[in-house]
């Protein structure tokens, strides 16, 4: 399943979820966290200077996929949060380019270029 706008504010709260996993017998928050961690998670709209290292620090390595919202939105509406990821002073070698199209290549490998 893949969450868009970063997954709105589970990265942020997921914590607090997990700590309530010890309500249930024989569950652990390291579990939940684990199973949360599962989900995909699109850009759209969250590449701002909270919402981007939250998700990155919160999300599996290659479960974070690019995302726009268009055409639900005017194409000018993305441009300032599309510079926000490309500008994002803190990538990871070959980061930024598999949240672009790698993760989703792996994700969909039937949809990835030959």
């Amino acid at each position: 399943m893949i969450l868009p706008h970063a997954g709105g504010f589970l990265p942020y709260a997921a914590h607090r979820f997990a700590a309530a996993a010890r309500l249930r017998p024989g569950r652990a928050p390291e579990d939940l966290l684990a199973e949360l961690r599962r989900f995909y998670f699109d850009t759209a709209f969250c590449a701002g200077p909270a919402s981007l290292p939250s998700l990155l620090a919160f999300a599996e390595p290659g479960h974070v996929l690019y995302g726009s919202d268009f055409p639900m939105v005017p194409e000018e509406w993305c441009g300032g949060f599309d510079d926000g990821l490309d500008g994002y002073p803190h990538w990871e070698d070959g980061q930024l380019h598999a949240i672009h199209r790698g993760n989703a290549e792996a994700l969909f490998p039937r949809l990835a270029r030959a």
